[in-house]
């Protein structure tokens, strides 16, 4: 005897009849209790299936099972799957839902391959096996297995939204009914992808291009013949220096999907709560899930009727369904809830072939409850749709409006939504044109995000409304709708044009304002006002009046053609005027009405008039026909005005510097001149003492030959001093000629040195001239230089102690600069006198008790002509330990 008691050698198959459970009803009598739910789950297949325990061994198993696996052909229920089919058991991977290993089973000439799939059974330890013969998929593979399967191509995603294919195989046709060109096929394969799939391909694909990542993507395609078929795509990127490209394969997996539904449908209809009754309504099969429906085990239901199991359904309209489907052996269902449990249910009845019927009964009761909170949620989501400013709504291209809101109704000008509804949805746009454009980039992209459109109102006005959308595929998936929100902006919009207003008139403003801190003219000032008023405003009537004396003379005007307005003449300051008014309020004055001003002056059109007060120096005064001053308009003019009166005032200073230092040049003028023919005068009868002073140092001896040589020594000095004055008064009065020769700076240095030499022996200071190593070249005056390098070395040998020494330098600094250094290790500059020994007749030390001797001319003299030669002098000194000079000239 086989697994459920008959002595045939494998079990009977009966999944031809219209219930294949219902037959092992027939074997009631024969099956022990353990038994009878695995040889329902196995007779009812349709397709080869076992039923194995937890612990591996053999349950049950159907005919079909038995032929594709001929070991099966002997009874093997109880025994374990390892020994009696190990190929099987190598083949299954413990993944519920998954397929398993193909394997082979040797027939007597050839091999035939199967690939299982388990699936855990509810309410129990047990598994599900299903097998399925894949002999000719595997026959395929192997014969294709030299060869590239599927349609292999090449997919290029270049810079930006560039893309499309550079190869697809000749496979395309036969495959996807596609002419396999290259040249546009990318766009005619997507448009072959059901629009329920396309936008998630084309996600997938960009996802792909971004992350430069492998792409595998499930995915429908309609062929041109109309026959739908399931594609499994996969590609491996290789990055190129113009973008990246996908090398892949598109693979027919239409069976694999099919295989994939049936399973899912076979499954759903084993965990449904199965029970059969006989004729006499006697219960003869309860499997698992029914025992847990009704809380009570098998054997405390079977021979029970129906009635007695569920005595809720007495009188109901599930009796009456069930004696129906009884009587006419026609199939039926329903989905009610059943009295007493307050639980749905979705029961199938099917008759049986002995005269009985089998009940599916699939609880819904969760699914009620989900369908009854969404329910609570839409009608949640609706009352929140209606107290939201956003207008939203939810349409089809074929239906037009579905839904929409109050504020979306409203925000197009009508009373109530089938009012709306009825409107031809081309004329809710300004551009009746532009709704086509939107609906084909939408379906470009999926979506629209925030994009401006000019939306026509019922009374024909125009707004602007910011507008997103978004296709949602309908909860049937046979339909998709465009769920829209639109924003009205038009008052945004405004207040972004008025800022471009403001921003235009606040750059306007700060050029004219740039424009007037260079003015150099005072007649400029009104011009530039006045072009701001011209140019930025829109005042019907402006002008600017400058106040001369006790008088505000207009002196620029712009206005509009107005009637009976006159130009604007000169008017007294005491004059009440909005112009003087705000010049003595010192800030602006608006006057809303004419008549308020008492001046008896025709004003024409004009209602209000508005004084910005430019200081005291004038005002600047506009005027309005109706609508009076916007705030933000006169705040601008105040700060222009402001910037004006600065202006005004700083003119007024220059002018004032300029007539000062006018009278200052000419002061410095007369100075020189006088000190020119002071020196030239004491020059003469000079030369003449220290001529004959020199000629008497010779005869001379004793007291007298001293008193000689210390004239002839002051003589010197004080024609020095005479000199440094004679050169600076010619200095300060621009006299002073300089010639641009090329120099030998060391040389004018070593004579300089050679001159000085017999001073610094006699002071017992050493002096020194540093090795340049050549010659130091530069384009200068050469007796302006000699004077600097002179002054500097007679400066360093004055300060500088017995046994003390000066050292000269002179060397190139780079390309453009060569230096001139004087160094000595005399006493040193106080740092607070150090700012000023460039200024004339400056010393350290002054007044009578002056520790030396000089007319503090030499260094101003150094800088002076350092300047004119364009070149600089610096000074670093420590009071005690020194003072170097660094001269830089330009060559």
């Amino acid at each position: 005897m086989n697994g459920i008691g008959h002595t045939t050698p494998w079990l009977l198959d009966l999944s031809h009849e219209p219930l294949g459970g219902a037959a092992f009803a027939l074997s009631v009598l024969f099956l022990a209790s353990g038994r009878l739910e695995e040889a329902a789950r196995a007779g009812r297949r349709d397709e080869p299936a076992l039923i194995l325990s937890g612990d591996n061994r053999i349950r049950n198993y159907n005919r079909r099972a038995a032929r594709l696996l001929p070991v099966l052909r002997e009874e093997k229920v109880g025994a374990r799957v390892p020994e009696t089919l190990p190929e099987l058991a190598g083949a299954l991977n413990g993944s519920k839902g998954e397929e398993g290993e193909i394997f082979g089973v040797e027939r007597e000439e050839t091999t035939q391959y199967v690939q299982p799939a388990e699936h855990a059974l509810p309410q129990s330890d047990g598994r599900l096996v299903l097998l399925t013969d894949v002999t000719e998929q595997a026959s395929r593979f192997a014969a294709l297995s030299s060869n590239v399967p599927g349609v292999p191509y090449e997919f290029r995603a270049g810079p930006g939204e560039e893309r499309f294919v550079v190869f697809v195989g000749d496979e395309a046709d036969a495959l996807l009914g596609l002419d396999p060109d290259p040249d546009g096929f990318y766009e005619r394969f997507v448009r072959g992808i059901p629009e329920t799939h396309r936008n998630t391909f084309l996600r997938s694909v960009e996802k792909a291009v971004r992350h430069r990542s492998h792409w595998r993507q499930e995915v429908p395609f309609d062929r041109p013949d109309g026959e739908r078929i399931w594609l499994l795509g996969s590609a491996e990127p290789e990055e190129k220096e113009d973008g990246v490209l996908f090398r892949g394969l598109l693979l027919d997996i239409t069976e694999r999907v099919e295989e994939r539904r049936r399973r899912q449908q076979v499954i759903r209809r084993v965990t449904d709560a199965i029970v059969e009754v006989n004729a006499e309504w006697q219960l003869t099969l309860v499997n698992d899930r029914a025992e847990a429906l009704y809380g009570r085990a098998e054997e405390d239901l079977l021979g029970k009727t129906l009635w007695e199991v569920l005595p809720e359904v007495k009188g109901t309209r599930f009796e009456e369904k069930f004696r129906r489907a009884m009587r006419s052996r026609e199939p039926t269902r329903l989905e009610e809830q059943i009295d007493g449990q307050g639980r749905w249910f979705d029961v199938q009845v099917y008759p049986n072939t002995d005269g009985g019927v089998a009940f599916y009964f699939d609880e819904l009761t969760e699914q009620k409850e989900r369908e009854e909170k969404l329910e609570d949620r839409e009608e949640l989501l609706r009352s929140i749709t209606e107290n939201v400013s956003e207008g939203i709504y939810r349409s089809t291209a074929e239906d037009g409006i579905l839904y929409a809101n109050s504020a979306f109704v409203e925000m197009l000008g009508y009373e109530h939504l089938d009012e709306l509804r009825a409107v031809d949805l081309t004329e809710l746009y300004a551009d009746p044109a532009e709704r086509e454009r939107l609906y084909q980039k939408e379906d470009e992209q999926g979506e629209l995000s925030g994009v401006e459109v000019q939306f026509r109102r019922k009374d024909g006005s125009t707004f602007t409304g910011l507008l997103s959308t978004q296709k949602v595929e309908a909860p049937n998936g046979e339909q998709m709708y465009d769920d829209g929100a639109v924003t009205d902006i038009t008052e945004r919009k405004r207040h972004e044009e008025t800022l471009r207003n403001r921003r235009r008139k606040i750059e306007a403003l700060y050029e004219t304002t740039s424009g007037l801190l260079r003015t150099e003219d005072r007649d400029a000032v009104p011009e530039r006002i006045l072009d701001v008023l011209q140019d930025v405003f829109d005042f019907p009537h402006g002008h600017v009046g400058v106040v001369e004396g006790e008088t505000l003379v207009p002196k620029e005007t712009v206005a509009e053609d107005l009637p009976r307005t006159p130009e604007p003449g000169p008017q007294s300051m005491g004059e009440d005027t909005v112009a003087s008014r705000a010049i003595r309020a010192g800030e602006t004055v608006v006057v809303e009405s004419i008549e308020a001003l008492k001046n008896g002056r025709n004003y024409g059109s004009l209602s209000a008039l508005a004084g910005i007060p430019i200081g005291e120096w004038g005002a600047v005064v506009i005027g309005a026909k109706t609508d009076g001053f916007e705030s933000f308009n006169l705040h601008l003019l105040d700060v222009l005005a402001s910037y004006a009166a600065l202006i005004l005032d700083r003119l007024e200073r220059e002018k004032t510097l300029i007539e000062a230092r006018e009278e200052a040049e000419e002061a410095s003028q007369l100075k020189s001149a006088m000190l020119a023919n002071m020196s030239h005068e004491i020059r003469t009868p000079l030369m003449s003492m220290i001529g004959s002073a020199d000629l008497l140092r010779e005869d001379l001896e004793g007291e007298n030959a001293e008193m000689i040589e210390q004239i002839f020594q002051s003589g010197q000095r004080l024609r020095g001093t005479l000199d440094s004055v004679l050169q600076l008064s010619r200095l300060e009065s621009g006299a002073y000629k300089l010639d641009d020769d090329p120099v030998y700076l060391d040389a004018i240095v070593r004579e300089v040195a050679q001159e000085l030499q017999v001073r610094a022996y006699e002071a017992g200071v050493n002096l020194e001239v540093a090795d340049c190593g050549g010659t130091v070249q530069a384009r200068l005056d050469a007796t302006a230089t000699r004077r600097i390098v002179t002054n500097l070395v007679e400066n360093a040998i004055k300060f500088t102690p017995e046994d003390g020494r000066v050292r000269v330098r002179v060397r190139p600094e780079d390309e453009d600069t060569v230096l001139l250094d004087v160094e000595d290790t005399g006493v040193g500059i106080e740092e607070g006198a150090r700012s000023e020994i460039f200024e004339a007749f400056k010393q350290e030390s002054e007044g009578l008790n002056r520790e030396y001797e000089g007319s503090g001319l030499g260094l101003s003299i150094v800088h002076r002509l350092t300047t004119l030669m364009d070149g600089t002098v610096e000074v670093e000194s420590e009071k005690g330990s020194g003072t170097r000079f660094t001269v830089r000239f330009p060559r």
